[in-house]
């Protein structure tokens, strides 16, 4: 099966450019995105995989993952990666993006995300056969794997790597899911954007008394009511994370109401489509 990648700048933006694994050469400046899961339980082991024989650097070890190919965000590819090869569920609710690894020799950005999560060795089904193996080790353990070349080359996690995410922490928008919100309405349906003059066709606010990722407070939609207001409480049912841009935007609906994706895309469409982004549930 073919596999097609978008084509990155260093900075991770996308070029517009297209490249078929194993047949396009990526040019000076141009990169994919590969990434790889560092599942971490409560004993603080990194899970690890064992790739099958007929793989490149068969049957050593590694961190689960690979490139992610073209439309697919980054945490979309890790989730799909960790389904494909361990039969994994994992949520990206869950996910903290630990370090970006540029790699001016493979042409590739790899992204490491990190998992906290308990999981039995027996929930791990190896479907794509990619993998054939799987266990939990200690960081002395990992270092000690990779000394005896038992783990893949390409492996880009060690002490300095482990030390940062025991000290990661989640995105502090992400608590406020599933959540009751208050927010206060500064640009209401109907006035202008103060800089850019575009007319706000939904509700935009901020949630008092918090701080996102660039130090202000958290900004976000309310979605399903259709007149001006000043203030609303509701529920948060998601988050749109920015991948480009540390400004995460809750979603509040209300109480009780549901929306797909692609309604939130929809939605938020006319600020939201000059970022990349994720949503978050």
């Amino acid at each position: 099966m073919r596999e097609v990648w978008d084509v990155y700048d260093l900075n991770k933006k996308k070029t517009g450019k297209f490249a078929e694994r194993d047949m396009h050469q990526l040019q000076e400046g141009e990169y994919h995105i590969v990434v790889n899961a560092v599942i971490m339980n409560s004993k603080n082991e990194i899970l690890v995989s064992r790739r099958a024989a007929h793989k490149k650097h068969g049957l050593l070890w590694e961190l689960s993952g690979g490139s992610i190919v073209a439309g697919e965000t980054s945490l979309e590819g890790m989730l799909r990666e960790v389904r494909e090869e361990l039969g994994l569920q994992l949520s990206k609710k869950d996910a903290v993006l630990l370090a970006d690894i540029p790699s001016m020799k493979h042409h590739n950005i790899k992204e490491l995300w990190l998992f906290r999560k308990d999981i039995d060795l027996k929930d791990v089904f190896f479907s794509d056969g990619e993998a054939i193996d799987a266990k939990w080790v200690t960081i002395d353990e990992f270092e000690e794997m990779v000394r005896q070349m038992e783990m893949t080359p390409t492996v880009d996690f060690g002490r300095t790597e482990y030390e940062k995410a025991l000290k990661a922490k989640q995105r502090p928008s992400y608590q406020y899911i599933g959540k009751e919100v208050s927010a206060t309405i500064d640009r209401p349906m109907h006035s202008k954007h103060p800089t850019h003059g575009y007319e706000y066709p939904i509700n935009y606010g901020y949630i008092p008394n918090t701080t996102s990722g660039d130090g202000e407070e958290l900004d976000c939609y309310v979605l399903g009511v259709n007149e001006p207001i000043e203030s609303y409480t509701g529920d948060c049912i998601a988050v749109i994370h920015r991948i480009d841009d540390d400004d995460d935007k809750l979603i509040i609906v209300p109480k009780g109401r549901t929306l797909t994706d692609e309604e939130i895309r929809n939605a938020t469409n006319f600020q939201e489509q000059y970022f990349e982004s994720e949503i978050i549930r």
